[in-house]
This record gives structure tokens, sequence and C-alpha cells, in this order.
């Protein structure tokens, strides 16, 4: 799993973008956009107590939740900015498999956060990977950004293999980046630039 800081559930304010956010299909999952009519799923997910291992996640109640997403942009395009969630199911399964999401700040609208967790039983089959891989596809493809961040606890080790398998370079260390389990804790800072992407995707011949 792998977050940054605890504000970063919370919504950003803006203007909402054009074209609704959409439905990302893998060869194993289904990514669904997270709204007000599912918003309680997630809330539901994020009760789970190991997901509190390696991040701090804020302490509110369903109804709350509903309310912060309600107040997020509903699509993403150029330009948009704000917090972008997904459930993570695996395909033909009723039940969520984890989640992830994106948050693009205001101030630089080409840059974005990821984020990600998979419940304890779904974890060491990938789905973290190709949920994380999806989403980066997504934010260079149709977000148009220029960079993707990401950010997790050094003793995260499976965290750390989902980036290094998608494409993430270590980008150094942020004391004290992040608050875990009420403690302030150094955070490892990891980013993939869309040049780096584009290289992926060619073809190799």
């Amino acid at each position: 799993m792998c977050r940054s800081l605890q504000a970063s559930l919370f919504p950003l304010s803006g203007p909402g973008a054009l074209g609704a956010m959409r439905t990302i299909a893998t060869e194993r999952l289904r990514l669904v956009p997270v709204t007000v009519k599912n918003a309680n799923v997630l809330w539901n997910v994020l009760q789970q107590p190991d997901l509190r291992e390696h991040q701090d996640l804020p302490d509110v109640d369903a109804e709350q939740f509903a309310r912060m997403v309600a107040a997020r942009p509903v699509a993403m395009r150029p330009g948009a900015h704000g917090r972008f969630e997904w459930l993570i199911y695996r395909r033909g399964e009723p039940d969520p498999a984890g989640w992830v999401s994106l948050r693009i700040g205001d101030r630089s609208t080409t840059v974005a956060e990821i984020g990600y967790s998979v419940l304890r039983e779904q974890r060491g089959r990938g789905f973290a990977a190709e949920a994380v891989g999806a989403l980066v596809d997504e934010s260079f493809g149709r977000g148009h950004l220029r960079r993707v961040r990401a950010y997790c606890v050094p003793e995260n080790m499976p965290s750390r293999t989902v980036l290094a398998r998608t494409g993430f370079e270590r980008d150094g260390v942020l004391p004290n980046g992040a608050t875990v389990q009420g403690r302030a804790v150094d955070v490892l800072a990891f980013v993939i630039e869309r040049e780096a992407w584009e290289a992926r995707r060619k073809p190799r011949g």
C-alpha cells in the first residue's frame, strides 16, 4: 500500500472537468470510479485495521466521507485538479479488492500523486501493480500529466516493489513526510515522468 500525507483523503476545491471519470479495465481487474453512490463501499474498505499499518487515514464517519466525495471533481481532463479515486474489483467478483487514487494539486495540474491499497486477503497476486500501472496509463494518456509521484515508508517493501515494477524511480527521502499511527515518519519519494512512461510503451524490436 502506498499513501502520503494524512490530508490526501480530503478534496481540493476547483471547477469540475468535462467528461465523467470512467471505469478502467485491465486483464484481471476493473477500476470503478468512486462517486457519491458508492462512497460507502470505499468507506467500508478504509475501515480495515491493517490498512493503517503504513498510513494514517482520517477518522471520519460514513456520512462525512460521502460529503467529502460529493465535493470532489467528477471528471479528469487536462487542467482538472482534485482527488480522483477508483475501487479495485477482480473481474467477476462483487466485493472490492482495494482502491487506487490520484490527487492533482491546483498549483500544478500536470503533476499528480498516486496512492493505493489492496486488502490483506488479496495481496501477493500482483493486483496492486496491475491497478497502479493502469492508473498511470490513464494519467498520462487521458489526463495529460507530466509527472506522477508516489510515497511510502521505507519498511514497506511490497509497495516499493509495486512502484519499481510500474516504472517509478527513487526520488529522495522526505524527513517526517507522513504521520503513521500518530507518529511522524520519514517517507521515500518516487516519481515517473511522461518521457519514461512513453519509452516503456514503445515496442522493442
